[in-house]
């Protein structure tokens, strides 16, 4: 399912620890998955993004804005799983 940028920061504020989003994200955008969750560093930023294939993902971007990710994963037609 194809969110908007508010549906997904509406869905990022709600996340609770241990808790995440997971979109598929497109062959033409690099394939794979892109999961947001709260970052689990006490002190580093609020969220944190993980790019590559489920089970084998890696750090990307950490961040206190929800908008940024959510546009991130708007742009490149990320469908929530």
């Amino acid at each position: 399912m194809k969110l908007t940028r508010d549906e997904i920061i509406e869905r990022m504020e709600q996340l609770k620890d241990g808790e995440t989003l997971k979109f598929n994200i497109p062959e033409i955008f690099g394939g794979g998955m892109a999961i947001i969750g709260l970052n689990p560093e006490k002190g580093g930023k609020k969220y944190l993004l993980r790019i590559g294939n489920e089970g084998d993902e890696n750090p990307y971007w950490d961040t206190n804005k929800a908008k940024e990710l959510a546009k991130w994963v708007a742009d490149r037609l990320g469908d929530l799983v």
